[in-house]
């Protein structure tokens, strides 16, 4: 007997494309990972941030710290609800830390969203997509994120992307912001 599938509807907010992209386009070659922030209830998922964190190796431990700092951050209606990735060999493969990350962060509806390079009318763009680790669950996405490509364009022109600080470059220099701000 077939299943029927729990379909739960997910708004992204702009600012989250641009955080999350800007990152991939920075580190193009490496691997990158940050955290999605936002509201979930049975039916809706609202991601309304992202915090940019790695680019290189990442350790247990500076892993717990940040999100403890991002944590204690958070208004009261939002929390940790998921991780974006963009993996520089492009595979698909989730990463054991992006997994780590995933357990820890232990809800049925936690996100997954993968940044990747697709090809749109002959150009590469980048696509953010939010991938089901709930087998039960499908998600429907309110907004487009290769329409949302454009908006990211235009910050690569501006050269925004060399601007956008992860948790990797504030430990070296704890008066960067991570939060990136300057975007919203």
């Amino acid at each position: 007997m077939d299943q029927q599938l729990e379909q739960v509807s997910v708004d992204i907010q702009k600012i989250v494309y641009k955080k999350a992209m800007l990152h991939a386009c920075k580190y193009s070659t490496e691997d990158v990972i940050g955290i999605l922030i936002g509201q979930i209830n049975d039916k809706n998922i609202n991601i309304v941030d992202a915090y940019p964190l790695f680019h290189s190796r990442v350790s247990l431990n500076i892993l717990e710290v940040s999100l403890d700092i991002i944590s204690s951050e958070l208004q009261s209606d939002r929390k940790i609800i998921g991780i974006y990735e963009a993996r520089a060999n492009s595979r698909g493969i989730m990463s054991e830390i992006a997994q780590e990350m995933l357990n820890s962060i232990n809800q049925k509806q936690s996100i997954l969203m993968r940044i990747s390079q697709i090809e749109v009318d002959d150009n590469l763009v980048l696509n953010a997509k939010i991938v089901s680790l709930n087998e039960n669950i499908k998600y429907v996405i309110n907004s487009s994120s290769t329409l949302e490509w454009k908006i990211i364009q235009d910050c690569l022109k501006a050269g925004l992307h060399w601007k956008i600080i992860d948790f990797d470059a504030h430990f070296e220099n704890v008066q960067l912001n991570f939060r990136n701000q300057y975007l919203e």
